[in-house]
């Protein structure tokens, strides 16, 4: 296309997720958003919402796996709104990721869709190490959105037998199944992520469809690390099942 520089576009989306523009002093994202991105399966005509999308890289994961999807990112903080926007241009995904700023206890689409995502506060409110920054208070603690919230809005979002993932602390299974069960979406598909063969699980990674039949598949535990100090490395199996892992061997939850 005229005016559109295609190998400056193809270079930036090869180095994904390096070069994402992210907000100054605000939260930054880190693997367990990318973690997500590969976990989430969607048709490749798909329509998709990507809940508290943050800076987008989510949704932009996603459309670099699968790009005859539509993914909508919803986003509180006008600063994080302004950074996908710029995210979504410079790796010409205008078309398909779209954005609009929105509070996801009260958001709601104009029509259903086939998936949700989202990467939620962890923690309640006063529990925990705080944050300094609005931006990274909010991202980590429920102060303005419970996953309650995202999983009711995740709920009115899908179209029947849609499906909601996300990623979450394990500790916290026991009342995340219970928010899951009051409005209607039955957890299909589950995964633990652990830092090192050994630890206990750090993260869950999971799937749930709205109005769906009986019988959750707990996948093989999937292992970050191995190796110790300065030989400290990513497990080929979490490099296979995250190719975005590659260059982020530094990173860790946001939890």
């Amino acid at each position: 296309m005229a005016g559109i520089d295609t190998e400056a576009i193809l270079k930036r989306r090869e180095l994904f997720p390096r070069g994402l523009v992210q907000p100054e002093g605000g939260y930054r994202f880190s693997l367990d958003s990318l973690l997500l991105s590969c976990f989430a399966h969607a048709g490749r005509r798909h329509t998709g919402v990507d809940l508290g999308c943050g800076c987008g890289v989510i949704g932009i994961g996603m459309l670099l796996r699968h790009p005859g999807m539509t993914i909508v990112g919803v986003e509180l903080n006008p600063e994080s709104i302004g950074v996908a926007e710029e995210n979504r241009i410079d790796l010409h995904l205008i078309d398909k990721f779209t954005l609009q700023q929105g509070d996801v206890a009260e958001w709601r689409p104009d029509s259903v869709v086939d998936f949700v995502v989202a990467n939620p506060p962890y923690r309640e409110l006063g529990k925990g190490k705080t944050s300094q920054g609005a931006g990274r208070e909010t991202a980590r603690f429920e102060a303005q959105g419970t996953f309650k919230a995202f999983a009711r809005c995740a709920a009115v979002a899908l179209k029947t037998r849609g499906k909601f993932f996300f990623v979450h602390l394990p500790e916290r299974l026991p009342e995340l199944m219970v928010d899951l069960a009051e409005v209607g979406l039955v957890p299909k598909r589950m995964r633990l992520v652990h830092s090192r063969e050994g630890d206990n699980a750090k993260m869950v990674l999971m799937e749930t469809m709205k109005a769906g039949g009986h019988g959750l598949t707990v996948e093989p535990p999937l292992i970050l690390h191995e190796g110790k100090g300065r030989e400290t490395r990513m497990t080929p199996e979490a490099v296979e099942f995250c190719p975005y892992l590659a260059c982020n061997t530094g990173m860790m939850p946001h939890g």
